[in-house]
């Protein structure tokens, strides 16, 4: 059924919300815009901020160079932790997803699409996973997956472009920004990225997730691949193009010779194919066919062989299931639980630093249309993944607001701000401090308690070791000179080290024998690119690390 009050023409929103399939060229053209934009973006983003111009002596890196970045970071964050969002494209059902089974509103309102409780897999008494993502049930009995209930934002769009941009941005639906959350994340994790790149990218993009998910206050600030196999092939041969497949005419040799360019401009290529080749699959992980599982699985493969992004972005679309959405959203889903639980599988010693949460820029209707499908809402759930999790089901479930709608009311209501979710990943997961995970989300949205662990951020949080002390360093963010304060217990030998998140030592401070009492470590950090590091202190006995953020 159709809520006709929303589609009334004499509302001024309806010729652009393209809720129905009742709104016919406006529900095309609303999709090819959505489409042509996505294919824009993954045609082009992979080269943002890349190119080298002229040859030689001559040449030049092409930069944002409009972005001064605020001198301001996670500064007191210890991590490594990674962040993986899945985009389910079109706008997933959660109703069918997390499935209230004992609403009689729900089954009422979905006579032929509603799902029977002896076909899913069981949360609690009320509520059930569709049947297609049984293979998560390891992971929800050992608390390794969490469910949002009906996240969404006050005054909801249902375009596909427009409501994509909200989720992506962190923005007010009143709001336009060109930059999305992770980006501005991004931006105070590593300040100074732009005007001083890292030696790899901060944020990996593949496939068609939204590009303002890797896009910051400057611009495009990761590397971008449109599709799994364009990865494939830097993987194997460094190259994003081959340079000798190309036609033996003179419109041919100018072809290589772009594309000669395009691959040896790639700013992040060397740190992302070395990755791939370090990195490789676990040949039992078990991932199934599809471009998600592909994607998962060269993310998995960056992970593994030590590529510092803290970020990576996939997606898998057809959710936007009209007509015919059993056997549609069966099959997304079922490649979904496959292809997260064989990632985690792959990803082994490793798994329990990466977090992943999924988002959909919509829900859909409450009752099911005359195609034995639905149509354009809002609210929908959202499910986050990993060891740092803390399982169950948050917020209040659709089951008891159901029973309470009136039946002319065909959108589930919001439950949860999704910015919360963020602000629990920006908080809790990655350590940033409130003020700076207020200054992203734009204010006002705290944390969902428990949803996620809280990194060790400080010496403070954690008991000295064994009598070894290692104390904050001053100044903290630092351009020059740092002193970094410690106290052992004992003499013995003592080394010290400025190491980058991939663990490699960039710096030795300290490699000899120190008797027992305070000392103090002196850094300078004169010649380091942007970025976060730490300082580590080891005895035989016990071993410190503290942040320290390094800015231009």
């Amino acid at each position: 059924m159709c809520d006709h009050d929303l589609h009334a023409p004499t509302r001024p929103e309806t010729k652009r919300r393209a809720i129905s399939l009742d709104f016919g060229r406006d529900h095309d053209r609303d999709h090819a815009t959505w489409s042509r934009r996505d294919f824009l973006t993954g045609a082009t983003a992979a080269a943002a901020g890349a190119f080298l111009l002229g040859s030689g002596a001559h040449a030049r890196t092409v930069r944002a160079s409009s972005h001064t970045p605020l001198l301001r970071s996670l500064g007191g964050v210890e991590t490594d932790r990674v962040l993986v969002i899945i985009q389910l494209g079109g706008g997933n059902d959660g109703l069918n997803m997390v499935v209230p089974y004992t609403s009689d509103a729900y089954y009422r309102r979905r006579p032929q699409i509603g799902l029977a409780e002896s076909s899913l897999m069981t949360l609690d008494g009320d509520y059930g996973l569709n049947g297609a993502m049984s293979s998560l049930e390891g992971m929800w009995g050992e608390g390794d997956l969490a469910i949002v209930h009906s996240a969404g934002y006050p005054n909801h769009s249902r375009s596909h472009f427009r409501s994509t941009d909200i989720w992506a941005s962190a923005s007010d639906a009143s709001e336009t920004r060109s930059d999305g959350w992770t980006g501005r994340s991004v931006d105070r994790m590593f300040p100074g990225h732009v005007s001083d790149p890292l030696p790899y990218p901060v944020a990996v993009r593949i496939g068609g997730a939204s590009s303002l998910l890797t896009r910051g206050a400057g611009g495009a600030l990761g590397m971008s691949f449109s599709n799994p196999g364009q990865f494939d092939r830097l993987a194997q041969t460094g190259q994003f193009y081959d340079e000798a497949d190309v036609p033996a005419t003179l419109a041919g040799e100018e072809l290589r010779f772009v594309r000669e360019i395009y691959n040896s401009g790639l700013r992040y290529r060397d740190a992302v194919y070395n990755a791939s080749q370090a990195g490789t699959n676990d040949a039992e992980a078990g991932y199934p066919g599809g471009g998600l599982a592909s994607s998962l699985a060269s993310v998995a493969r960056l992970i593994k062989g030590g590529l510092g992004s803290r970020i990576f972005a996939v997606s898998i679309g057809g959710f936007d299931t009209h007509s015919n959405q059993l056997d549609r959203q069966t099959g997304l889903l079922r490649q979904i639980a496959e292809s997260v639980r064989a990632f985690y599988a792959d990803l082994g010693a490793d798994a329990d630093r990466v977090l992943t949460m999924t988002f959909s820029e919509f829900g859909r209707t409450i009752s099911q249309n005359g195609s034995a499908g639905t149509d354009h809402a809002e609210a929908s759930p959202l499910l986050v993944f990993g060891g740092g999790v803390g399982g169950g089901l948050y917020g209040d479930g659709p089951g008891p607001v159901l029973d309470g709608l009136p039946t002319n009311q065909n959108a589930l209501p919001m439950s949860v701000d999704f910015r919360r979710v963020y602000a629990s990943v920006l908080t809790d997961w990655f350590g940033m401090p409130d003020a700076d995970t207020s200054a992203v989300l734009g204010g006002g949205f705290s944390p969902l308690t428990g949803l996620v662990a809280r990194p060790i951020t400080s010496v403070d949080d954690a008991p000295e070791a064994d009598g070894l002390r290692l104390g904050a360093p001053t100044p903290n963010p630092v351009v020059g000179r740092a002193a970094v304060p410690f106290t052992l217990d004992a003499a013995g030998p003592v080394v010290a080290e400025l190491v980058d998140l991939q663990g490699r030592t960039v710096r030795v401070l300290l490699d000899a024998e120190r008797p027992a009492g305070d000392g103090t470590l002196a850094l300078d950090a004169r010649g380091l690119a942007a970025g976060l590091y730490l300082v580590r202190l080891r005895t035989p006995r016990a071993s410190r690390a503290v942040p320290l953020t390094v800015v231009r």
